[in-house]
């Protein structure tokens, strides 16, 4: 049901509206603040962190992240 969902989009409105945009921390990094946080919503085998990581150490803000994790199982 998906695909065929997704087929209809993309001929009825075009291939902009399934794809998901890409973009990089130093983008999304401008938005936020302390009233307007990142929360990353993740699938199956995404993991941001290594990226949010090396973000924060190339900007020496390490002490200010704050990783939550809801852990497996």
């Amino acid at each position: 049901m998906l695909f065929a969902m997704t087929n209809y989009v993309e001929s009825e409105q075009g291939r902009f509206f399934i794809e998901s945009p890409s973009t990089s921390l130093d983008v999304i990094f401008g938005d936020i603040d302390v009233k307007t946080p990142l929360i990353f919503v993740l699938s199956q085998g995404a993991d941001p962190t290594a990226a949010l990581v090396r973000f924060t150490k190339d900007r020496d803000m390490m002490e200010k992240l704050n990783v939550i994790s809801l852990g497996q199982g």
